[in-house]
């Protein structure tokens, strides 16, 4: 009886802590898009799927926010990021990707941070 109650409770704590996880990793723009209602304004489509770490983000796609609906976001610093995407996309580039699903538009995590990697 102790071993299940100690499994219900394993599985309660696993469960709580893929809820508001951040992923980085490492993946090339394919398209940037940039929209006057839906998906917080803008987003960057990545070559690589991180859904696979973030189950409740929308595959492959990142919104950065341009609309500021996220309390720390700046029009600034999303228009920034989006400058970054785009300068990435137009040199082919890869980049550098944080993103987290503690905020989310229609569906699509959030990108806490975009750097565009240097070429070698």
């Amino acid at each position: 009886m102790k071993l299940k109650s100690f499994v219900v409770a394993a599985l309660f704590i696993a469960s709580g802590s893929v809820s508001g996880a951040n992923y980085t990793f490492s993946s090339t723009v394919e398209r940037v898009l940039v929209d006057d209602e839906k998906f917080a304004g803008c987003m960057v489509l990545l070559t690589d799927n991180f859904q696979g770490q973030l189950p409740n983000c929308g595959a492959r796609w990142a919104t950065m926010d341009c609309l500021k609906e996220f309390p720390e976001s700046s029009g600034s610093i999303a228009s920034n990021k989006l400058a970054q995407a785009q300068l990435a996309l137009v040199t082919g580039r890869s980049v550098t990707m944080r993103v987290t699903d503690t905020r989310m538009a229609n569906g699509y995590c959030f990108a806490q941070r975009i750097d565009v990697k240097d070429v070698r």
